[in-house]
């Protein structure tokens, strides 16, 4: 594929004619030396008048206006947001100052490596300089010098070859522009242009710098907040090279203190600013992708992790226990050493073993240096929850991109901790776990995807996930910046490909028309300033780039607008980039925001469109409407916001207000962040209901106290195949032609592995114990027993016998505890809920991801609990809207809130909770409901339902212990009305 540069485009054409249009024809006086520049006119005030007419023409704001000044030279300032062209319209520019002004000598400077090499690429690729020859018209060619670091070298010292072209090259040949490209770390830390010993010189110059000079150059700043004016390399291009003109682009500018005391204030160091293209304004023309946020959210709510620092080789393991907030905590654990230590949720869980760069958990688990885990799913690895998070994204924009009549290829970044989770180092037996789990979660992905295409007509997806999972490895690449100095050709193929080849990145197939499936891309931070992809839809952050770094930076990677398969840019829709972190990071969205509102002029200037727009929409004539403001001193006569009223000013009329748009940047995670109000008025008509299902009750089972009876029933459980061997097998074909010369695949023979992971056998008993509660004595005994009465069965001691009698007895309990056992009232005192403080008083509000993750608009019933309807299924939403007579109050139970215990092992909450009227009319009845949306009760897993039944038995006891609670299933084609009048009538 070919990329298809679009010329014209207004937000770019504004950029290119901002500067040309500073100038006249008359600016300039003609060279008098072949290798010089037309000297620019440095009379200020015409060139201050001339600004000020451009910056009128874009409407910059008075606040920048107010900074123009002119010095020894000219400096102009283009602010363009991180995704919409700056390098395309400073090239633009290059020619289009060419062509009416003939400068010929250009120096474009950047701070990095990375930029310098982007740059390279655009400015030297073929269909580049195609685009702006034959689309654009312009009848010249960019001759591209690249300055770069040299080694010291014996003998004689040449002058750079680079600088004598770029100065040799003449300024009468109009095809021809001499463009130098350099970084900033050869104008500060190399001699390569200040030493003047070299054995020749260009045009009686022997210092290279003075050489440049010379040429009168135009420079050019990529990215001007890495060169403030009191950095070195400012200073150097501005007292060394002494340009006749500066001109700066970026997205972010350096900032500058003026005044002192109560008059001190930090503004942006702008210098003419001619052209404002600003974060907010790219948002909302759809110049770039909009942001949609995300964070995993552990079920619990619990906001803290914990990530393993180092690991000293078989002694000892150095955690940190990180909060929200973004505290840490150290610890230094060694073998035996509890979990609990450093967190009470890993209570009975302990370092069983430790390696070179891994340690094994006493409940099974391997984890690896560099590896972070939330306290309460341990049992999976926090950035594995963030792996699957983003593959789940990435598969919903990709199978949107791909249901195009042209195809987009979607591109995901992930930006990781330690490059060796991701490439195996040399000689260690350390396991790249990240790419291993990657390739896990990609596989499962693509085997969940594949079955729904079956029946569709989508036959170039299925191929593309075919090809992906025949070649899993090929689907991922990564980039690090010890890759520079690598030899592997593989990891040099791929750096290649990142780095260098954005076409084929971009390419669903090859040149050679085979499938290209590489579209999952790791670094460390490396792919930042100076890389873009304009088809990274999803970004996963699964380091920290510290809290100080500009938002707008860290996702400035994925925020260009992407491009079909034919190359062609989409510029009429919008589009979104998935931002995944994790939850340190969860005011994200909120500081994204304010970055870009912050960003804005503090005032500016209401225009007689937006007067009327605003009068029209309240109903008053823009005469009288100005009048007001007038009066109220917001506005002056010219239309100008009184600066130090402007917040009286949007407070009483935020129609007037500018900033980003709502829906621009977006938090998946934000509807569930949010409070909602506990009205105290229902509370206290739910308050003795609530209190009397929050009592704390205790089951007891009617036969597991009495040993023999447990023992025989254990022995049952490993007498029915706890012990076996796990098997894997292949499946070996045959491709080959019948007889009938038909094509086919045929199986043979293939191998099976005998796979056997043993444990000591104290562990063993402990791993049963831990997962079950039943005493080690007791499972002991049991073993014991089943050796005797089995001894031709071989007992294997493995984490897969664990297993096997672990789930063989969860699925007993199931099965025989059911209608043995009870439950009792425990002399508990009630404590803080969800919903009180220990003194009973209701709390003022909850966070709304405890009672529901969607949000229903409108003002709920007084009847209804909270001041807000949310909800998590269509059935429970019918259940909050449902206007019924006979309800005086009710309310959705918070999520986990109650802690009914169960015959398996986990405790249950429901859902729902209800206090009617009775039929006389005079009493009240308490329901409770649990609402499954599920077609019928067979669907409910036999888990879920055995829950269901310990909860009918405890609100049973709760009826016979004098409360009177009736507890109700809700499936899905059943209405609450339904369910309340049924209970009325058999009541």
């Amino acid at each position: 594929m070919e990329l298809i540069l679009k010329n014209g485009l207004p937000h770019q054409a504004k950029g290119v004619n901002a500067i040309s249009n500073v100038f006249k024809p008359n600016s300039f006086l003609s060279n008098k030396l072949f290798y010089t520049n037309p000297l620019l006119e440095l009379d200020k005030d015409v060139l201050l008048e001339q600004i000020k007419e451009v910056q009128t023409s874009n409407k910059i704001h008075p606040e920048y206006t107010g900074l123009n000044t002119i010095g020894n030279y000219l400096n102009l300032d283009i602010k363009m947001e991180t995704g919409t062209g700056k390098t395309y319209v400073y090239t633009s520019t290059i020619f289009e100052l060419h062509k009416r002004y003939k400068i010929n000598k250009f120096i474009v400077v950047v701070p990095t490596l990375p930029i310098k090499a982007g740059a390279k690429q655009f400015l030297s690729d073929p269909y580049v300089k195609k685009h702006f020859k034959d689309v654009c018209g312009y009848n010249a060619e960019i001759d591209l010098q690249v300055l770069e670091s040299v080694k010291k070298k014996k003998g004689k010292q040449y002058f750079p070859s680079v600088v004598r072209e770029f100065v040799s090259g003449s300024s009468q040949n109009t095809n021809k522009i001499q463009v130098m490209l350099t970084n900033m770390a050869l104008l500060t830390n190399s001699k390569i242009l200040t030493k003047n010993d070299y054995d020749s010189g260009v045009e009686d110059f022997f210092k290279p710098v003075d050489a440049i000079k010379a040429t009168l150059p135009f420079v050019i700043i990529d990215e001007p907040h890495r060169f403030s004016k009191q950095q070195k390399a400012f200073n150097f291009i501005t007292e060394q090279i002494q340009p006749q003109c500066i001109i700066r682009y970026g997205a972010t500018f350096p900032s500058k203190t003026i005044g002192r005391g109560k008059n001190k204030k930090t503004l942006k160091d702008y210098q003419n600013l001619v052209y404002d293209l600003n974060a907010c304004d790219s948002f909302n023309q759809n110049l770039i992708k909009g942001i949609a946020k995300e964070h995993f959210e552990p079920l619990s709510k619990r906001e803290d992790k914990v990530k393993i620092m180092n690991i000293e080789s078989k002694t000892s393991v150095k955690f940190n226990y990180i909060k929200r907030d973004s505290s840490n905590k150290s610890f230094l654990l060694s073998k035996g050493d509890s979990l609990s230590i450093v967190s009470e949720q890993f209570e009975g869980i302990t370092i069983d073993a430790i390696g070179n760069n891994y340690f094994e958990l006493s409940n099974g688990q391997t984890k690896y240096q560099g590896e972070e885990f939330s306290t309460d799913i341990y049992s999976s690895s926090y950035q594995e929850q963030m792996l699957k998070l983003a593959i789940e994204r990435h598969f919903e924009t990709e199978r949107i991109n791909f249901d195009r009549r042209f195809k987009i290829k979607t591109l995901a970044l992930f930006f990781i901790d330690d490059i060796y989770s991701y490439r195996k180092k040399d000689n260690s037996d350390k396991e790249a776990y990240l790419k291993n789990t990657f390739e896990r979660l990609l596989l499962e992905k693509i085997d969940e995807v594949l079955p729904t295409l079956s029946k569709t007509n989508d036959k170039e997806y299925i191929k593309y996930l075919e090809a992906s999972k025949q070649d899993i490895s090929n689907c991922h690449a990564g980039y690090f910046s010890q890759d520079n100095s690598d030899s592997d050709d593989d990891i040099a193929k791929e750096v290649k490909e990142i780095l260098h080849d954005k076409k084929s990145l971009l390419s669903i197939r090859t040149n050679e028309g085979e499938i290209n499936p590489r579209r999952f891309l790791f670094s460390k931070w490396t792919l930042k300033e100076g890389w873009d992809n304009p088809n990274v839809f999803t970004i996963t952050k699964l380091r920290s780039s510290g809290s100080e770094n500009s938002k707008l930076q860290e996702v400035g990677r994925g925020l260009r607008l992407p491009v079909d398969e034919n190359g062609n840019r989409i510029s009429n829709e919008e589009f979104k980039l998935n931002y995944i972190i994790d939850f340190t990071e969860a005011d994200f969205a909120e500081k994204l925001v304010k970055e870009i509102n912050d960003d804005l002029p503090k005032g500016f200037v209401i225009t007689e469109e937006k007067l009327n727009e605003v009068a029209k929409k309240l109903s008053i004539e823009p005469d009288d409407l100005f009048i007001e403001l007038l009066t109220k001193k917001y506005i002056d006569r010219k239309y100008n916001i009184v600066i130090e009223n402007t917040g009286k000013f949007f407070e009483e009329y935020p129609d007037f207000s500018i900033g980003l748009n709502d829906n621009k940047v977006t938090d998946r995670n934000k509807k569930t962040d949010r409070k909602i109000k506990i009205r105290a008025s229902a509370y206290s008509e739910l308050k003795e209901l609530w209190e009397a299902i929050n009592q704390k009750y205790v089951i007891y089972y009617d036969n597991l106290e009495k040993e023999e009876y447990l023992k025989n029933q254990l022995v049952a459980i490993f007498e029915d195949d706890v012990f076996t061997d796990v098997v894997l097998s292949s499946k070996r074909q045959i491709v080959a032609t019948t007889d009938d010369n038909i094509m086919g695949a045929y199986e043979s023979g293939g191998v099976q592995y005998t796979i056997d992971k043993t444990i000591p056998y104290s562990d063993f008993l402990k791993r049963i114990n831990r997962q079950t509660n039943l005493p080690i004595k007791r499972i002991n005994e049991a073993l014991i027993s089943f050796s005797e009465n089995n001894t031709d069965t071989e007992i294997k001691i493995n984490e897969f016998s664990v297993a096997n009698f672990v789930s063989k007895f969860s699925d007993w309990k199931i099965q025989n505890l059911e209608g043995h056992f009870t439950y009792k009232k425990s002399s508990l005192s009630l404590k803080s809920t969800a919903l009180t403080y220990a003194n009973g008083s209701p709390k003022k509000e909850i966070t709304q991801g405890r009672i529901g993750t969607k949000f229903v608009e409108g003002t709920p019933t007084n009847k209804y609990l909270y001041d807000a309807y949310t909800y998590d299924s269509p059935l429970e939403k019918d259940n909050i809207l449902a206007d019924i007579s006979e309800v005086i109050v009710y309310g959705k139970i918070p999520r986990s809130s109650l802690a009914i215990p169960t015959i398996t092992g986990q405790s249950y909450s429901p859902d729902f909770m209800y206090v009617v009227k009775k039929v006389n009319g005079d009493k009240t009845l308490n329901i409770i409901v649990e609402t499954k949306d599920v077609d019928n009760q067979s669907t409910l897993r036999a888990i879920e339902d055995a829950k269901i039944n310990c909860a009918k038995e405890f609100f049973n006891q709760l009826t016979i212990d004098g409360y009177t609670v009736k507890f109700e299933e809700q499936i899905r084609n059943k209405k609450i009305k339904q369910i309340i009048d049924e209970v009325l009538v058999n009541k």
